[in-house]
């Protein structure tokens, strides 16, 4: 799944941050951000000004259920 545009990413991290699973943040370039990581947070805080970087990125969750957490955020890759 992807980011939905113009979301607010904080409530993006603080809903990730309460899934029971990992959260993954993956670029197209095949880079991984794990979103429970704090380290990982700041990194996608900081490409936040490359939207081009977070519309093209994929969303994963280790568990199913967690999507339903973030649907508020995520949309269906096309």
């Amino acid at each position: 799944m992807r980011l939905k545009k113009d979301i607010d990413m904080n409530a993006f991290l603080e809903a990730a941050k309460k899934c029971h699973g990992a959260v993954f943040f993956q670029t197209t370039e095949g880079d991984i951000l794990n979103l429970k990581s704090l380290l990982s947070r700041y990194v996608l805080m900081s490409i936040m000004g490359k939207p081009h970087l977070l519309e093209s990125a994929q969303i994963t969750c280790v568990q199913e259920d967690d999507y339903q957490k973030l649907t508020e955020f995520l949309e269906e890759a096309e």
